[in-house]
């Protein structure tokens, strides 16, 4: 019951904010009673939405549950193209005008992360609706992967602070926020093992990773720079990889290349050299063992062992029984 009367006079209910409202409109007229009835919601709702942007909104995003330090970065860095704004002002156009240079796949990871802030929003009451973004369909394409003379031209030609987490990369096939933010709290030395935290993994489940030669190698290389940090950038982790990433590729005569592909080459690498695919899908932690079947066509080999099953067919002989 949103208006009712009392005697002549109209009065409305509503439910602001978890509290019961009664107020008289003072009219006994059922017209006027509705315009006043309808200007009382507005302004209500005035009052609710004022004072929530859309960065109010993200940190409310944040703070209602553990975030993955993926979705924390890719926040931060979606902040450098779009300048806060009220949540009524915040269209379709204007966020995918900010996600223009980015790949389809990329597109959507953004995609999806800013719908679920403003549908949070629209939970809480800040927005009536919410924009309706665009989905971009990902190109089945082909895995991009360097090989060993491409990335020892590639490492050569990084600066320093990047040679040493690219080489990282190559040898964990760790995604660039668990290389860039990297702790020494999540490095065992002795035990020749490192780990990722659940709020840091893509599929939120911790992750144990075996440290091979090359791995360790770049460590004790890193060992006296920070007491925090494995990868310091001017005492704290790198934001961006970006400008003297571009030039590297450049000068090592490599396109289309991203840092993400250094996971894809670490993948390829292994899958070329004979490791199997269930052992593969744990070292590289993924929770669906099809995002990890992606590689399996680099190694055809090992099915040449079962070619031959179909025998004892053979042309030659069933001929001859024809005969």
């Amino acid at each position: 019951m949103s208006l009712y009367q009392r005697g002549e006079t109209w009065w409305a209910y509503i439910v602001h904010n978890g509290q019961r409202i009664r107020r008289s409109l003072a009219t006994s007229d059922r017209k006027e009673a509705q315009r006043k009835y309808d200007e009382l919601k507005a302004s209500l709702w005035t009052e609710r939405v004022a004072g929530h942007s859309f960065y109010s909104a993200m940190v409310a995003w944040l703070k209602e549950a553990d975030r993955g330090d993926e979705d924390k970065y890719r926040l931060a860095a979606f902040k450098d193209n779009y300048p806060d704004r009220p949540l009524s002002e915040v269209t379709a156009e204007s966020i995918e005008q900010a996600l223009a240079d980015k790949t389809p796949a990329t597109y959507m990871r953004y995609r999806n992360l800013l719908v679920a802030i403003l549908n949070l929003a629209k939970r809480n009451g800040w927005v009536e609706k919410i924009p309706r973004l665009s989905v971009r369909k990902q190109p089945p394409g082909r895995i991009r992967f360097l090989t060993r003379e491409e990335a020892c031209r590639l490492i050569t030609e990084l600066p320093d602070h990047l040679a040493t987490m690219a080489a990282f990369a190559l040898a964990t096939g760790l995604r660039q926020a668990n290389v860039t933010h990297l702790e020494w709290s999540q490095v065992d030395m002795v035990r020749r093992v490192t780990w990722i935290h659940p709020d840091q993994s893509k599929s939120r489940k911790p992750i144990g990773i075996p440290l091979s030669n090359e791995a360790m190698a770049v460590l004790k290389g890193q060992e006296e720079k920070d007491d925090r940090w494995v990868f310091p950038y001017r005492g704290k982790p790198i934001d961006k990889i970006k400008t003297a990433w571009g030039k590297a590729l450049e000068r090592a005569r490599i396109e289309n290349f991203t840092w993400h592909d250094l996971r894809h080459t670490w993948a390829s690498w292994h899958i070329m050299n004979g490791t199997p695919i269930e052992v593969l899908q744990k070292l590289g932690g993924w929770s669906d063992i099809r995002m990890v079947l992606r590689y399996a066509h680099l190694a055809p080999e090992h099915l040449a062992q079962y070619a031959g099953n179909t025998a004892p067919y053979s042309p030659k002989v069933e001929a001859k029984r024809v005969a």
